[in-house]
């Protein structure tokens, strides 16, 4: 009896695009012209006259794109002398990897600035008036005899303990997309 070869069972490739993270990546990056750049060269590696061919849009349109997409370190390319013309030609195509750790390097950055900033305000006391102006530190109201230096108003006492939460939940959000992500 012949044996019978074993069947492999392959999980399908989760598509590139359907990652929401990168998505909006793509757009805030390119808008929705960006995302169907992106979706036209996933998988793929095409020119940019092939692209603006498949998607209909002029052929500067795609380039920008491209560019910002490049930029933005979502898309890669491959740069080929053309042997008749001696013009380079570029071959275009999606990087999610490379965009993914952009997206990551931006978020822990994000999180050391936010970091900082809820340090500061856990450890200064503010005080602002009542007609809107921008709160200061202790020092700078001291300085001014808890006078605004800016309309000249009553300093009091201001209550910063939202800002720090808002700041908390921001850094956990954040902590937990890089682990995450």
């Amino acid at each position: 009896m012949p044996k019978k070869k074993k069947e492999k069972k392959t999980q399908p490739k989760p598509k590139v695009l359907d990652n929401p993270v990168l998505i909006e990546l793509l757009k805030q990056v390119a808008g929705e012209h960006g995302y169907e750049v992106a979706k036209t060269i996933s998988g793929e590696e095409l020119t940019d006259d092939e692209v603006a061919k498949r998607t209909g849009m002029r052929i500067n349109l795609v380039r920008r794109i491209l560019y910002d997409l490049y930029d933005n370190r979502v898309v890669n390319y491959r740069r080929v002398r053309d042997e008749n013309s001696g013009w380079y030609v570029y071959y275009w195509q999606l990087d999610p990897e490379r965009a993914m750790g952009y997206v990551n390097a931006n978020r822990r950055l994000l999180l050391q600035k936010l970091e900082e900033q809820l340090n500061q305000e856990k450890n200064t006391i503010y005080f602002s008036c009542d007609n809107g102006c921008p709160k200061i530190p202790f020092e700078q109201a001291a300085e001014n005899d808890f006078r605004c230096p800016r309309c000249g108003g009553k300093l009091e006492s201001y209550d910063n303990s939202r800002v720090i939460t808002s700041l908390e939940n921001r850094i956990h959000t954040l902590r937990q997309q890089i682990l995450g992500g």
